[in-house]
């Protein structure tokens, strides 16, 4: 599978294509770019977009996802405690930071346990809630898109509306029980392993 990791967005936010390579479909996690930045892309590899995952209902992960869907005809995926975020500027905390973003409510939510499979890629879904209600990973092959569950050398916030780190920590000890060493995509800042933040992240070594 072949990832494309944009970065953009108010919070500088990553977003991540997802595809296989020969293939002429895709999935977007996260998507925080400009859509117009971010169908350029996709035309440029030749792929259509058939998916929108979003690991969490955050103003900053959402962006451009309601002008992607009207113009792609993308299914949108959120986890269902996130997904009452989508159209209220206020839960998704866009009026916090003067904006008013949002988009309408997904397609599918989703939870615990579910596979998505679109673009011939298939996705476990991970609750990994803490930093929102709703907060989830998406696991597939040797990779994990983490949203803000977990960064490099880093954790999600747990001071906004619905954030526990009590139950952050729960999240984290799921993820450390991933076996191998699956490279780590987040939601913000440098993408790294699983192995590496075990070692070394100084949230983990608490657990």
């Amino acid at each position: 599978m072949e990832v494309i990791k944009m970065t953009g967005g108010p919070a500088m936010t990553n977003s991540y294509i997802l595809f296989n390579e020969g293939e002429h479909e895709a999935i977007i996690i996260d998507p925080s770019c400009e859509a117009e930045r971010t169908l350029a892309v996709l035309r440029e590899e030749g792929l259509r977009l058939r998916a929108i995952l979003l690991t969490h209902g955050h103003f900053d992960h959402i962006g451009s996802a309601e002008e992607l869907r009207k113009k792609t005809g993308a299914t949108l995926y959120v986890h269902e405690s996130d997904d009452e975020k989508l159209p209220d500027p206020e839960k998704n905390m866009s009026t916090s930071f003067g904006m008013n973003i949002t988009t309408a409510p997904a397609d599918m939510v989703v939870g615990e346990g579910d596979f998505i499979s679109e673009a011939g890629i298939t996705l476990y879904v991970m609750h990994t809630p803490g930093h929102t209600k709703g907060c989830v990973c998406y696991l597939a092959e040797d990779m994990i898109f983490s949203g803000d569950t977990l960064f490099n050398m880093s954790v999600g916030r747990t001071d906004f509306p619905g954030g526990s780190f009590e139950i952050l920590e729960n999240s984290l000890k799921k993820l450390l029980e991933i076996e191998g060493d699956p490279i780590l995509y987040p939601g913000h800042g440098e993408s790294t392993s699983l192995l590496f933040e075990k070692a070394n992240n100084p949230f983990l070594s608490l657990l």
